[in-house]
């Protein structure tokens, strides 16, 4: 296999795991609120809050993943 296919795999590979993280971010802030909430039934306002904090978690994670592609870019000539 040529090198630049291996690392067109390589990429298409992290970028759809980036994908899934940002997602999954998103779902553990939820599912934590959501429990929280009807544990002390302050719906929806908890819900609320971890839905925020999980998509700042998954926008933080895509920063890192782009941060790290674009070292790993000027590395590479």
């Amino acid at each position: 296999m040529k090198e630049e296919t291996k690392k067109y795999l390589k990429q298409v590979g992290l970028a759809s795991t980036i994908g899934f993280s940002v997602a999954f971010a998103i779902f553990i802030g939820v599912a934590i609120g959501y429990w929280l909430d009807s544990s002390f039934g302050t719906f929806p306002w908890v819900t609320l809050v971890f839905l925020v904090m999980g998509i700042i978690a998954g926008f933080r994670n895509y920063m890192r993943f782009m941060r790290r592609q674009q070292r790993q870019d000027q590395r590479t000539p």
